[in-house]
């Protein structure tokens, strides 16, 4: 038989989720890596008191101030903003910029900062923001080796911090490429049944979410949920072996790929179970026509590796906007109330389908 998925984390470019903010960490480092930097500031202008080494100080306090701002920000904030992180990219650097400026060199020790952001830049957002924060700390370097009187002086160094940028910057944009790439095997591995290759459970439970709560869950145009169960295919297990099972299972997964709409979604809940997610169905009756296409589709395999089957399906559907009028949400209860019209369909016999009612959304 198939062997279990391997679990796999999906990991986000740009990710706002309900566990993880990136925008939120950046600005919760602003204040801790912030607040060490200016203690050590601090502590080196009470031991040696110069004006460079004060403006210094009073740049990082501004930075920390910033940093407290943008975490109130993002905190209030329920969806990520394009304009709002090209800004504060653009913020990080420009104010390591004025400290690198208003310190000489003093401030030089403040130039790990700059990679600092080009990482922090790459890997939390991709090439885009990489490339911005690339550009703004380019920039800042010509102005410092045209104005900045310690680094006008060092031009070499001035040439070898902005070459050290652009390299830097090109090698992260290879490593953002390959790390998006390892990612969306990732997630694909984590969102694909291994042995028919269409959805699985977790990626099918993220869609039906999102069907849920789209406008057209109490429109017109519906979204249906068909959850299907294979009768007679213990019977070829028992007969002719699993693998033979399994090959059954690709083949109807296979075959219905080609029926069902580009639009609408196949997941194998696992074992002999399958659902379709079909998306903008007109009314019940464009439902059932469905699962009749469905009917077919298993009529029409009546044979694998020349052995013959026959496999037939009993049929439970239930459209997502039933489930929003009986207060129900998420896919349990979408498919709580579909298994119930699957077992109804069983009880009539092979080949049958049955609309889930009101009562199949009931918890007990």
């Amino acid at each position: 038989m198939e062997q279990a998925q391997q679990p796999a984390r999906r990991a986000y470019a740009f990710a706002w989720s309900e566990h993880r903010n990136p925008e939120r960490e950046q600005a919760t480092l602003r204040i801790w890596m912030g607040a060490a930097v200016l203690l050590a500031y601090g502590i080196y202008a009470w031991l040696r008191p110069s004006h460079d080494a004060s403006m210094v100080t009073r740049i990082v306090a501004l930075y920390v101030s910033y940093g407290a701002v943008t975490l109130l920000i993002v905190r209030r904030m329920r969806s990520p903003s394009v304009t709002r992180l090209t800004m504060t990219t653009i913020a990080d650097q420009t104010l390591l910029g004025l400290a690198l400026a208003a310190g000489g060199a003093i401030g030089l020790p403040l130039i790990w900062v700059m990679f600092w952001f080009l990482i922090g830049s790459g890997c939390r957002y991709g090439k885009r923001t990489l490339a911005v924060s690339c550009a703004t700390a380019l920039v800042i370097v010509v102005a410092l080796g045209i104005w900045q009187p310690w680094w006008n002086a060092n031009i070499p160094a001035a040439i070898g911090l902005g070459l050290s940028v652009l390299g830097a910057s090109v090698y992260l944009s290879v490593l953002v490429d390959r790390l998006g790439s390892a990612n969306r095997d990732l997630a694909r591995q984590a969102s694909t049944d291994p042995l028919t290759g269409l959805s699985n459970r977790y990626a099918l439970e993220q869609i039906v979410d999102r069907a849920m709560s789209a406008p057209e869950a109490d429109g017109d145009s519906a979204t249906a949920l068909l959850l299907i169960d294979l009768d007679g295919f213990k019977e070829v297990n028992d007969t002719y072996g699993h693998a033979v099972g399994d090959m059954l299972l690709q083949a109807f997964a296979q075959s219905l790929g080609k029926r069902m709409r580009k639009t609408d979604t196949i997941a194998r809940l696992g074992g002999d179970e399958f659902v379709v997610l079909a998306h903008q169905v007109r009314d019940p009756a464009a439902v059932l026509a469905m699962a009749d296409s469905i009917h077919s589709v298993l009529a029409a395999i009546t044979s694998v590796q020349e052995r013959p089957v026959s496999v037939s399906a009993s049929i439970g559907a239930c459209l997502l906007s039933s489930a929003t009028a009986a207060h129900q949400s998420g896919m349990t209860a979408v498919l709580r109330a579909a298994d119930r019209a699957m077992y109804r369909a069983k009880s009539l016999g092979e080949g049958k389908t049955v609309l889930a009612e009101t009562r199949d959304f009931e918890t007990n």
